[in-house]
C-alpha cells in the first residue's frame, strides 16, 4: 500500500477535486474531470485484484451492504460494462449499479444517489456512491458501494475513501502493466537473438544463458530430440560438458519424463522436516517425477522446473530449469517458462532441420513423399482416391439401366365441372371435395327463391291471358283470339326456361366418382356468378397419371415406354405405368422448363385418388453406367460452354 494513501489525501489530490450539484441535490457528481475514452490495448484491471480490493474496501467501510468494480466491456460484446467483482450479491439494485457505472465512464466524476429504495418491498434505504479507478489518465473501472443511508457530508468521506484507494490501485495497474511490458520485451530479444544465431549449439547455449538470468536459476539446461531419446545440447553458463557425467543422464531423464506425459513438471524438493514421507509419495504419485526426484537429490534435493518444446511436427525436446531449495517456482512463473518454450521451439526445430546432413535431407524427403503416397498419411484421401478410381473403371466397362426420374400427380381421365347456371347465392352445400358421390346424388343447392317468385309472376300472366283469350272465344273475334294465343305461347315459353333454371339450382353428380374440387360447406349464402365453376367430380375407375419431366431428359423418352411409380401418401407400394403421350410443348414453372407427359397405370386400384403426388422413373434404355451418373452434367456443361461462346 502506497505511503500516500496511508497517511490519506495531500493537497495535490484535494485540489483536484470538485463538486458539482444537480438540481434535485440527490445527485452529486465529484472528482476529477476525465475524457471518456475506451481502455487502451494492454490498459486492464485484473480480476483478482479487483476482488482483493473490493472486499478490504468494504471491510474498511462501515454499513456497506454490496459492493461492486465493472469494467468497460469488449467491442464485441452487446454489453457496455462487465462485472469483474463483487462483495455480497444479496443486495439487489443491478440496474441502478449499471446506470450509475455508465455514467461515471461517461462524465468520468463520483456519482452519489441518496436515499435509495431496495429490499423486499422497497421498505429499507440506501445511498450509491460510484467512483472511477483511473490509471495513466484512463478509467480502467468503476467501483459501487451500496451502503447504509447517512449524511451528505459522511457521503463525502465515503467517496473520497474510495478515491484514496484507487490510488493504490492505480499503482498495482501500472506495476502490473510494467512487468508485462518487460516480459514482452525479454521474449522479444530472446526470440530475436535466437533468429540471428547460426548454429544451434551457440542458440541453446544463448537460450539457456538468458533463462537462467531471467528467472534466477542456478541452471537452465536444454535439451533435444535425437531419435527416440533426448540429448542434452546446453548448459546455461557452461560452454562444454561431459555427456556421460551422471548429471547429464539425469537431466536428460527429467527431460524425457517431461516429454513422455507431454506436460510440465514441477517438483520441488525441499527436505524440510515438516515434508513426510507421505506428503513426497502423494506429489510423486500425482504425476510421473521419478526422474525429477533423483535429479534434485543429486542437487541438495532443490528445486527443477521441466517444461516441453513444442515445434511443427510435435514435441522436439525439452528445458529444465533448477532453483535452490528455498526459491521454488510459483505458478506464473511457470507459466511465463511455458510461453518462452512455445516462441522459442519452433525456432530450435527449424534450426535443427536445417543442420541435417545433406543425405539425411534427400532420404527424409524421400521418405516423406513415400510415406505421403504409401505410408499412413492421409489414409482417407488415399482410400477414397483408389476407391473413386475403381469405380471409374467399373462404370466406364458395365452397363445399367437409364432411368428418367421426374414428379407424378394422379388426375382423373374425365373431370365433369359443375358450374352455377345463373347468377345466385349457395344455400346448400352436402359435399366438398374428397367426398364420394353416386351418380344423381345431390352434391349442392342453389337459391331457387327468385326463380319461384319469376315462375309465380310467369304463371299468373298465363292466368290472366287465358281469361283474355276466353272473352275473345266468346265474342267470336279471331283477330283478339290470335294476339291472346301468341301471348300465352310466349308466356309458357318463359315459364319452360324459369322451370329449366329452377332444375339447374339443384348440382346433380353426373357419375360414380370422388369430388376433386369445391367445398362451400363454410359458405353457405355466398354468392356465385353465373358459368363460375363450383365443383369438379373425376370418376373412381378410371386415371391418368401426368409426368413433369425436365427438358434435359424428354430427349430419351418414348410412347410405349414403361416404368415405375411411389406415392407419397402410399410409399409402400409401387405402381406400374406406361408412357401414353408426350405432349410437344414445354411449359414453365418452379424456376425451370418441362414437358407434360401422360401416362397409364397398368392396373387400377381403389387406394388411388385424383391429386395425389409421387415420383416415377421410366426406363430409357441401357447406357454406360458412367454416362448414366454424369451426362446431366456434361449436357448442362456443353450449353454453358455453348452459351458463353467458347
Amino acid at each position: 500500500m502506497p505511503e500516500a494513501w496511508k497517511k490519506g489525501d495531500g493537497p495535490q489530490q484535494k485540489d483536484r477535486r470538485r463538486t458539482k450539484s444537480s438540481k434535485s441535490g440527490s445527485i452529486r457528481k465529484l472528482g476529477p474531470k476525465r475524457p471518456d475514452s475506451p481502455v487502451p490495448e494492454g490498459i486492464a484491471l485484473p480480476a483478482d485484484l479487483a476482488q482483493s480490493w473490493l472486499v478490504w474496501q468494504c471491510q474498511m467501510v462501515a454499513g456497506v451492504i454490496r459492493g461492486a468494480i465493472y469494467s468497460k466491456a469488449d467491442k464485441k460484446s452487446d454489453e457496455t460494462e462487465v462485472l469483474i467483482a463483487s462483495w455480497n450479491d444479496e443486495g439487489g439494485k443491478e440496474v441502478e449499479m449499471k446506470e450509475i457505472c455508465r455514467e461515471v465512464f461517461t462524465d468520468g466524476h463520483g456519482v452519489i444517489r441518496a436515499r435509495q429504495n431496495y429490499g423486499e418491498g422497497e421498505l429499507a434505504t440506501c445511498d450509491l456512491i460510484g467512483c472511477p479507478l483511473v490509471a495513466d489518465d484512463t478509467i480502467v473501472g468503476v467501483v459501487i458501494l451500496m451502503i447504509s443511508t447517512r449524511s451528505k457530508s459522511q457521503q463525502h468521506a465515503v467517496l473520497q475513501l474510495l478515491q484514496w484507494g484507487g490510488i493504490w490501485v492505480e499503482k498495482l495497474v501500472q506495476h502490473d502493466m510494467a512487468k508485462r511490458q518487460e516480459f514482452g520485451n525479454f521474449s522479444t530479444n530472446l526470440l530475436t537473438a535466437a533468429l540471428e544465431l547460426p548454429a544451434l549449439s551457440l542458440t541453446t547455449l544463448e537460450i539457456a544463458n538468458r533463462l537462467a538470468d531471467r528467472f534466477d536459476c542456478e541452471r537452465v539446461s536444454v535439451g533435444l530430440r535425437k531419435g527416440m531419446s533426448i540429448q542434452l545440447l546446453a548448459v546455461s553458463h557452461n560452454t562444454k560438458f561431459d555427456p556421460r557425467t551422471q548429471l547429464v543422464r539425469r537431466i536428460e531423464a527429467a527431460m524425457e519424463e517431461a516429454t513422455d506425459q507431454l506436460k510440465t513438471i514441477n517438483f520441488n524438493g525441499s527436505r524440510r522436516s515438516d515434508r513426510t514421507p507421505l506428503a513426497v509419495r502423494a506429489e510423486l504419485t500425482a504425476v510421473v517425477k521419478k526422474a525429477h526426484y533423483e535429479l534434485s537429490r543429486q542437487q541438495s534435493f532443490g528445486s527443477t522446473c521441466t517444461v516441453v518444446l513444442r515445434g511443427q511436427f510435435g514435441y522436439i525436446g525439452a528445458v529444465t530449469f533448477e532453483r535452490p531449495a528455498n526459491h521454488p517456482f510459483d505458478k506464473e512463473t511457470i507459466e511465463n517458462c511455458e510461453s518462452i518454450a512455445k516462441l522459442v521451439g519452433p525456432v530450435l526445430e527449424m534450426k535443427q532441420r536445417d543442420e541435417r546432413h545433406f543425405f539425411q535431407k534427400g532420404i527424409a524427403a524421400l521418405s516423406d513423399m513415400s510415406s505421403d503416397i504409401f505410408g499412413p498419411a492421409h489414409l482417407k484421401l488415399k482410400v477414397f482416391s483408389i476407391a473413386a478410381l475403381l469405380l471409374l473403371v467399373i462404370s466406364s466397362l458395365f452397363n445399367g439401366m437409364n432411368r428418367v426420374t421426374a414428379p407424378a400427380t394422379i388426375e382423373g381421365a374425365v373431370r365433369h365441372m359443375l358450374v352455377a347456371p345463373q347468377a345466385g347465392y349457395i344455400k346448400q352445400s352436402i359435399s366438398r371435395a374428397g367426398d364420394l358421390v353416386k351418380k344423381g346424388q345431390l352434391i349442392a343447392q342453389l337459391d331457387d327463391r327468385d326463380l319461384s317468385l319469376e315462375l309465380q309472376k310467369w304463371q299468373g300472366e298465363k292466368n290472366k291471358l287465358q281469361k283474355v283469350y276466353q272473352e275473345a272465344l266468346a265474342q267470336r273475334d279471331r283477330t283478339k283470339l290470335s294476339v291472346t294465343l301468341a301471348q300465352i305461347e310466349q308466356v309458357e315459353a318463359e315459364m319452360k326456361l324459369v322451370e329449366g333454371n329452377l332444375s339447374r339450382t339443384s348440382l346433380i353428380a353426373p357419375f360414380d366418382g370422388v369430388v376433386v374440387s369445391g367445398d362451400f360447406s363454410q359458405s353457405l349464402g355466398a354468392p356465385v356468378e353465373m358459368g363460375q365453376i363450383l365443383f369438379e367430380v373425376a370418376p373412381l375407375d378410371s386415371y391418368q397419371v401426368v409426368l413433369e419431366v425436365d427438358e434435359f431428359d424428354v430427349a430419351g423418352l418414348e410412347a410405349g415406354q414403361s416404368g415405375r411409380m411411389v406415392i407419397a401418401a402410399l410409399p409402400e407400394a409401387t405402381f406400374e405405368v406406361s408412357i401414353s403421350k408426350i405432349v410437344p410443348v414445354a411449359v414453365a414453372g418452379d424456376g425451370r422448363n418441362y414437358f407434360r407427359v401422360e401416362a397409364t397405370l397398368d392396373q387400377s386400384t381403389s387406394m388411388l385418388r385424383p391429386g395425389m403426388q409421387g415420383v416415377a422413373k421410366v426406363d430409357a434404355g441401357e447406357r454406360r453406367l458412367l454416362w448414366i451418373w454424369t451426362h446431366s452434367l456434361t449436357d448442362r456443361l456443353r450449353l454453358w460452354v455453348w452459351s458463353a461462346g467458347l
